[in-house]
């Protein structure tokens, strides 16, 4: 009788792109809305009507700040209703309050960005929003395009500053904080790059989103060592070790090379007698004390192999850490990169009867 129980599919490593598009306000000048904000829904108000009608009947006749009055009343009542936003916006904007009818023009957008009255808001704003404002707007997105242009390129350390300015200038756009955390990833900062997608997943806007940031967060808080770094650390009987994480080894690896060094220093002390007759035939026997290390040989031999062994298993290690560490999907162009990237590669070699070595492949 054969059961047939479910298997749940293991996940493969994170396979992250950059996000390609900027999330930002309605237009220049108009912030971001809170993670999880979603706009008001429209109510259908008869006292929100009516104020609405009264508020229209005082702009009419000129009387901006009554007509103010009773939009915000309204507003309050109804907030979802677009034309309530926009007729406030434009009694702020006759009463010459730049600032607040900023915020209604925007809010205007969030309720109803292709509404009838979206063009005109825009040009109003273009009218109303300080230069500045608008041209840091225009620069942040430039700066956004460069930086995923120049991580396409695979040039890293530039596309991080690029994105250094995106989340300057548009903090509350988390796109900046996950391009530059796959950059910071890509170039080797793994400590900054798990802050910024650290920072991304408290407003991703997405369950799924989160959950693919969420499994790159694992993959940046393991160890990660660099087999360079192994090897010439392992120079040192037992640092390699240290570094890898492996500290048990390491105190193994150096007190074998300690105890080979020891017997290779070990001195044995030799007494003989000789014997001897003088040149008048008398015979004088004496006796000769040497000092000799008899095991020098055998216990640097087993010093340097103690160290080779020690400086293989530390970056074998290193080597294991690096897979699946990669949090970017593989490109063409990366993997032509990872080809070229400079490696040590250690190869003992033995020969029956013969010597015995290693040997060391550098490529750069």
């Amino acid at each position: 009788m054969l059961l047939a129980c479910p298997v749940r599919a293991q996940s493969g490593p994170p396979s992250l792109v950059p996000k390609r598009t900027l999330t930002v306000g309605a237009a220049p000048g108009c912030d971001l809305p809170a993670v999880g904000q979603a706009p008001a829904a429209r109510r259908d108000n008869a006292e929100a009507r009516r104020l609405a009608a009264a508020g229209q009947e005082a702009a009419l006749i000129g009387d901006q700040a009554a007509a103010r009055d009773a939009f915000a009343r309204a507003a309050l009542l109804n907030p979802g209703d677009e034309r309530i936003a926009y007729d406030l916006g434009r009694a702020h904007e006759e009463l010459a309050d730049s600032t607040k009818a900023i915020v209604e023009f925007c809010r205007y957008l969030s309720l109803s960005p292709a509404g009838r009255e979206a063009t005109d808001v825009r040009d109003r704003l273009r009218g109303i929003v300080p230069a500045a404002a608008q041209r840091q707007a225009a620069d942040v997105q430039v700066a956004f395009r460069l930086g995923i242009a120049l991580y396409d390129d695979g040039r890293y350390e530039a596309a991080i500053r690029a994105f250094d300015d995106v989340v300057r200038d548009a903090p509350s756009a988390s796109e900046g904080f996950f391009n530059r955390g796959l950059a910071r990833a890509a170039n080797g900062a793994r400590r900054a790059a798990l802050q910024d997608l650290e920072q991304y997943r408290a407003k991703a806007p997405t369950v799924d989103d989160r959950v693919d940031v969420g499994r790159a967060i694992e993959v940046l808080r393991r160890p990660v060592y660099r087999s360079g770094v192994a090897f010439s650390r392992s120079l040192l009987p037992g640092f390699g070790q240290f570094y890898t994480g492996h500290p048990v080894r390491g105190v193994l690896v150096l007190a074998a090379v300690g105890g080979a060094a020891g017997l290779a220093l070990t001195q044995q002390t030799t007494t003989a007698t000789i014997a001897y007759v003088d040149p008048n035939g008398v015979p004088a026997p004496f006796t000769r004390t040497t000092q000799e290390r008899a095991y020098f040989t055998a216990g640097i031999g087993a010093a340097a192999a103690v160290t080779i062994v020690g400086m293989i298993d530390a970056m074998v290690s290193a080597s294991r850490s690096q897979r699946g560490t990669s949090i970017q999907a593989r490109t063409a162009r990366s993997a032509r990169l990872g080809r070229a990237a400079s490696t040590v590669a250690l190869a003992p070699w033995l020969h029956p009867g013969g010597p015995a070595g290693v040997t060391v492949a550098v490529r750069f």
